[in-house]
């Protein structure tokens, strides 16, 4: 189960920031707009700038005029405004108002002549800035070791950085006051900060795990995670691919205690995020388990027959009609989880399995694969059985009736099931609209490499190929499998409506992740060959990139588009995708399509558990390797 702290997110000074950041793009679209150094110690924040086109520089002498600097929340010292204000460059000062308290204590107190003392971490660029508004003068306290710095002569004015730990400015008071130096304080480390820490401390207490994120530069979210570590077994994630690596190693499942919490540089949009996606993986891999038994049911269903040849061929059937990743059939329960609370969904989820291994065994045919599922394919297992004799098409002839078999086994199961369930015929309707669309999308997909091939006159259209990606994955692998979950569910005819439209991107976008799986992954990963898109002369966005827009690497992609390859020569097919810039307009279109579905996914009043399964589940996708 998944717990959040009483408090936990940004801090008013980390919103104030990017509230500038992201007004100031509204505002000034066509300008140049630029932030001196990391806004926020935040890997997260800085990509989401950097997609809406808002850069971190490090040197202020690479701006023009006509740009707009925003100066961070950690501030600057003195001389950084000096020289802007000298070079007449338009800037916004995002610093935090704790901050700001701190910048001007500082710089009154040293002109009073104050010496001054700031605790906190050397390099830190709080303290950094804060220094320069005493002349970089100030003697920076990080531990008892840096005592020695200090001389009894001395008046000293002492401050904190906002987000160190108080128990180090505490000590260093004790030992000015015992010791009878001449000073004066003023507290000014962040009390939000300190909410966070105390909110998240009390909510680890009653956790088996807490999950701690933020910037691994930091100093407040290490400081949150040494306190949560304490009290109960913590993890600091910085990134969400190392999570995502940690939560699908590692045995967690709904009864796991689980706390989330963050740094105040992080949101809390980031946080949720982690929660979700490891939401989706404990509900996928319950909702997996319930679905192999089902199918274990399926094929236990099927009976033998007298004949061996006839017996054997539904035991091949029944062979690959296992080890799928089952998602689809999750996502059948998911759509029936909007209107339902119970496992009623189990036959139809078993039942469009059965499907897919039907249709695959179809496939596997077409592109003369030997594995599927990390295991050999049907075709493969009649080759090896005649291996003796004169080679022919009876393989791939046999694998076709056994697929088709599949077909009609699975519109069995489903008439078995629901002969009384009133929504019957509707969820027949739809579930031959799939079946016909992804027929079509396969027409598609068989046609557009061949005659791309062999047609030199052959004019490219990519819209034939989102086409594919639309008939073929789109509605068998997301949108229809959801859409027969709600209509089992009863769901209405306009929610249906809005689900499809809504989840298309997310299905293309998935196709598109495969693509790019299909050449950058490996084998075992993967579960067939790597190399197969490329031999098959598969036609996919990365391939009509560099024909439509960067020929002058297209003949350099043909002398291994289309033929047989071995390691080396994919290496270089990699090189060519990822030097013509298709490797990157692939990614950024794919990104798109699921930013798409994911803000419209984000906007829905439905079932909170469905919606944050759902974001859960495009994270995911975004994230995974096969």
């Amino acid at each position: 189960m998944i717990f959040y702290p009483k408090i936990f997110g940004t801090c008013g000074g980390a919103n104030k920031a990017l509230q500038i950041a992201f007004k100031l793009k509204d505002e000034f679209p066509n300008k140049k707009i630029y932030i001196y150094k990391e806004i926020l110690h935040n890997e997260y924040i800085i990509n989401e700038l950097k997609r809406n086109n808002i850069n971190t520089i490090d040197n202020l002498d690479t701006l023009n005029k006509d740009d707009i600097l925003i100066i961070r929340s950690h501030g600057e010292g003195k001389e950084t405004y000096d020289y802007l204000d000298k070079k007449g460059i338009t800037y916004y000062d995002a610093t935090c108002i704790n901050v700001s308290k701190i910048h001007d204590l500082v710089n009154e107190k040293y002109n009073d002549g104050y010496k001054i003392i700031i605790v906190g971490k050397k390099n830190h660029p709080e303290v950094i800035g804060t220094n320069g508004w005493c002349n970089n003068s100030a003697i920076i306290i990080e531990s008892k070791d840096d005592y020695k710095l200090l001389n009894k002569n001395d008046y000293y004015f002492v401050v904190s950085q906002t987000t160190i730990s108080s128990d180090i400015t505490t000590d260093l008071l004790n030992y000015l006051a015992k010791n009878k130096y001449q000073y004066s304080t003023e507290d000014t480390i962040c009390s939000v900060q300190n909410k966070i820490q105390s909110s998240s401390v009390e909510l680890a207490k009653n956790m088996d795990m807490m999950i701690v994120i933020g910037g691994k530069n930091s100093s407040n979210t290490k400081e949150l995670y040494n306190k949560c570590s304490k009290v109960c077994k913590s993890y600091f994630f910085s990134n969400i691919e190392e999570y995502y690596n940690f939560i699908t190693t590692n045995n967690i499942s709904d009864k796991t205690k689980i706390g989330f919490t963050g740094g105040a540089s992080t949101t809390k949009k980031e946080i949720f995020e982690y929660a979700h996606l490891l939401e989706f993986l404990i509900y996928y891999k319950k909702t997996k388990k319930n679905i192999i038994k089902e199918m274990n049911k399926f094929n236990s269903s099927l009976k033998g027959h007298e004949n061996t040849i006839i017996n054997d061929a539904i035991n091949k059937f029944k062979y690959a009609n296992s080890d799928g990743k089952c998602i689809r059939g999750t996502l059948i329960d998911l759509g029936y989880k909007l209107n339902k609370n119970d496992n009623k969904s189990m036959p139809l989820c078993a039942a469009y399995e059965s499907f897919e291994t039907s249709i695959l065994i179809h496939d596997d045919i077409i592109d003369n694969s030997p594995l599927r599922r990390n295991k050999q394919t049907i075709h493969e297992l009649y080759n090896n059985e005649f291996k003796d004799y004169e080679k022919d098409n009876t393989s791939s002839s046999l694998a076709l009736c056994i697929g088709d078999l599949g077909f009609f086994y699975t519109n069995n199961y489903i008439l078995k099931n629901y002969k009384t369930n009133k929504n019957l015929t509707k969820l027949l309707n739809y579930y031959n609209d799939i079946v016909i669309d992804t027929i079509k999308g396969e027409i598609l997909d068989v046609y557009l490499p061949y005659i791309e091939k062999n047609n030199k006159n052959h004019i490219l259209d990519e819209n034939d190929i989102f086409q594919i990606y639309k008939l073929k994955t789109s509605k068998y692998t997301i949108v229809g499998p959801f859409i027969l979950g709600m209509i089992l569910s009863n769901s209405k005819q306009k929610e249906i409506d809005d689900f499809e439209s809504m989840l298309t991107p997310l299905g293309i976008a998935f196709q598109i992740k495969d693509d790019i799986l299909g050449i950058f992954s490996n084998k075992k990963e993967l579960g067939k060959p790597v190399i197969s898109d490329i031999e098959e002369f598969k036609q996919t966005i990365l391939y009509s990139y560099i024909k439509l827009y960067k020929k002058e690497y297209l003949n350099d992609l043909l002398k291994y588009y289309g033929n047989k390859i071995n390691e080396e020569e994919l290496i270089k097919v990699q090189n060519i995708l990822i030097q013509s810039g298709s490797l990157n307009y692939a990614t950024e279109k794919m990104n798109e399509l699921f930013n798409i579905s994911k803000s419209r996914i984000e906007t829905l009043t439905i079932n909170n558990e469905v919606k944050n399964i759902l974001l859960g589940f495009i994270k995911y996708l975004e994230l995974r390797k096969k």
